[in-house]
């Protein structure tokens, strides 16, 4: 085979030139490219997404009213009793048991404040929560004030008491205030805000000692 024999077995393949660009004429814009960041419409919306779910999720929302108007608890004689039944318009509900020592030191002035108050103004009812029911209505030691049992923190739970003691105080069937922790009932924060509760109230429940 010869030098200058051109088959297409031994052809090389011509190399077109690619012209170049023609340059842009004077005072034409010339677009930005982008650096590897989103475009600008894509910011914008995460921009406006973000904003909007902050303020779906901070927006004031109306408060629930919680109601405690169901449960069941055990009567010092072993019967079934519905929690509803023993509220007043105006109740204190207290949970406590005799093995935690501040419930222990609070049960005397909170008895003692609820006979201050008397029982127009303020039922008061004691829970015992996993407690034994001869050593907590002996505690007690007061026909008046009923001891009603919860052993198994099923009616506590409905409140979120998750510690003892815990106190409640519930208006017209509404959770009103809740005070966690030992309180003197002599003179305490507790003593006074229910007090003043009842002193907002009008009719019977609002009349009596200040």
């Amino acid at each position: 085979m010869s030098e200058n024999d051109d088959s297409p077995a031994t052809a090389r393949p011509a190399i077109v030139p690619v012209p170049a660009p023609a340059p842009a004429p004077a005072g034409t814009p010339v677009p930005d490219r982008p650096r590897g960041g989103l475009p600008l419409q894509a910011k914008i919306a995460l921009g406006l997404g973000v904003t909007i779910a902050l303020a779906l999720l901070f927006w004031p929302r109306p408060s629930a009213e919680r109601k405690f108007e169901d449960g069941y608890l055990i009567d010092e004689k072993g019967s079934s009793v519905a929690l509803a039944s023993r509220l007043a318009p105006a109740t204190l509900v207290h949970f406590w048991a005799t093995w935690c020592p501040p419930c222990r030191q609070e049960i005397p002035s909170l008895l003692a404040f609820a006979a201050e108050v008397g029982p127009e103004r303020l039922t008061l009812v004691l829970v015992a929560v996993a407690d034994e029911r001869d050593r907590a209505v002996s505690f007690v030691g007061n026909p008046r004030y009923p001891v009603l049992f919860d052993p198994v923190w099923d009616v506590a739970r409905r409140f979120r008491t998750n510690q003892l003691p815990e106190t409640h105080l519930v208006l017209d069937g509404k959770l009103a205030e809740s005070f966690l922790g030992a309180s003197d009932w002599r003179s305490s924060p507790a003593r006074q805000t229910v007090l003043a509760r009842l002193a907002g109230r009008t009719g019977p429940a609002a009349a009596g000692a200040p």
